[in-house]
């Protein structure tokens, strides 16, 4: 885009944002509006952490008025949300208002929800910073990203998972005001405590910018040529038709589920897929968090998604034959920090696959306590204070603690105690907030001193 283009594109956006401004005078004391909370995911899906932290809202919060920003033409991501009420239409005159209006807005993906550029509202419209955007993140940060999250993003709350992503993100890189990164662990990693598998196994790599437009760009262009002619193309569909790992799938009564990227979708069709036992999975059939439940193995590329199937100690490939082509490298290295082994080359692949056919997919202990070290999940994510704010529970390792079964928690922290479930991962705590302290309703917790 020409910097005339970029120019007249940002004439369009101010006026229309201004125009918009108007019309939202009139609706600034109804009641749909008040102290809102808009939530989004990519404007077309629901089955993120925007998904999850509505539904638990909506379940647990009814008080707070929390509403979901959707594209109604995709329909199985919208029924899936529609249920749960107070549903406005991606795109529409009610989201330009209700952007406008609310009073928090939340998203899993940066860009996304906002109809207008962010940073040009803040500049336009809200220059003492009274609306509040929340970062939900949709995975794990492995690489460095601070070209695209910095702080002329005027992000108000950042949420990270891990303590290294923590610190990476709190660093100097990023330049982050103290306050706004915060530790709580996504939302959608409450629902993987209970999973049962079926007979399958999960390739999910992530996408390259090198050999396609992405979506966010909205060219509606599919480089097809270019595509074909790629390493990541030629990678995976020899994968999928490779006759061992078919020979493997026939043998031990095995589905290979293929699920490219949000970003690849389009291009699925180019793959052959010439035998019963290779599905591919188109994005508005499958969940992603169903496939990572029901799998028995995944094999990815350099996907944060191995977070979130290490988490339930279910192993996992690293399968890095075409290097990732879209970001700096961060702290955490697929070698020694990773859940499982890094392979180059495909019949070491098989190789590797063969071993856990063999094994019934068991985890080797190495990788078992690397995800116990990084601890990538917490028990609950966010409260909803009775103030009305958005507060996670602060989270800290602690030397000194001491478990809690009811009863009240001294408050500490600007508001809320850290806290981590006790034992396995998979207890459950119910915490109620309020201005005399956090009271643990059941479940058994650990507070930090």
């Amino acid at each position: 885009m020409s910097i005339v283009e970029k120019i007249i594109r940002l004439s369009k956006n101010s006026l229309e944002m201004l125009a918009y401004n108007s019309k939202a005078d009139k609706y600034r004391q109804d009641e749909k509006y008040k102290n809102m909370w808009l939530i989004s995911e990519r404007g077309v899906e629901a089955k993120d952490n925007g998904y999850v932290f509505f539904k638990y809202l909506r379940e647990n919060h009814p008080e707070i008025n929390a509403w979901y920003v959707i594209d109604s033409s995709h329909k199985k991501d919208y029924d899936r949300v529609k249920d749960l009420g107070n549903i406005i239409e991606f795109g529409s005159e009610d989201h330009k208002i209700a952007f406008l209006l609310c009073e928090y807005a939340i998203s899993s993906h940066l860009g996304f929800l906002e109809p207008w550029s962010y940073k040009l509202y803040k500049l336009l419209l809200d220059r003492k910073n009274k609306k509040k955007f929340v970062l939900l993140q949709h995975g794990v940060i492995l690489s460095d990203l601070s070209m695209y999250y910095n702080a002329s993003t005027k992000i108000d709350l950042f949420i990270t998972t891990t303590k290294r992503e923590y610190e990476s993100i709190c660093g100097p890189n990023y330049g982050f005001a103290e306050g706004v990164v915060v530790r709580t662990g996504i939302a959608r990693y409450d629902r993987l405590n209970d999973f049962k598998t079926k007979k399958q196994i999960l390739l999910m790599p992530t996408w390259r910018q090198t050999i396609i437009t992405p979506s966010y760009k909205n060219q509606d262009k599919l480089d097809m040529t270019s595509f074909l002619a790629s390493d990541y193309f030629k990678s995976l569909n020899s994968l999928i038709n490779n006759k061992k790992i078919l020979d493997l799938l026939e043998k031990y009564d095995r589905e290979l589920i293929f699920y490219p990227h949000f970003e690849m979708q389009p291009y699925k069709g180019a793959f052959d897929i010439g035998n019963k036992r290779v599905i591919m999975a188109d994005k508005d059939d499958y969940d992603v968090q169903t496939l990572l439940k029901e799998s028995e193995l995944l094999i990815t590329d350099f996907s944060s998604v191995a977070f979130d199937f290490a988490y339930m100690k279910k192993p996992l490939i690293y399968y890095q034959k075409v290097k990732d082509d879209k970001y700096a490298p961060g702290y955490f290295s697929y070698e020694d920090d990773g859940f499982g082994k890094v392979i180059i080359d495909e019949e070491d692949l098989v190789k590797k696959l063969s071993e856990y056919f063999d094994n019934e997919f068991k985890m080797e202990d190495i990788y078992a306590q690397r995800v116990e070290e990084f601890e990538p999940v917490f028990d609950r994510v966010f409260v909803a204070s009775p103030d009305g704010q958005i507060r996670p529970m602060r989270r800290a390792h602690a030397r000194r603690s001491e478990e809690t079964r009811g009863g009240m928690v001294p408050v500490r922290n600007r508001g809320l105690v850290a806290w981590r479930p006790a034992g396995n991962q998979g207890v459950r705590a119910l915490i109620e907030a309020s201005p005399e302290g956090v009271r643990v309703i059941e479940g058994t917790v650990v507070v930090s001193r």
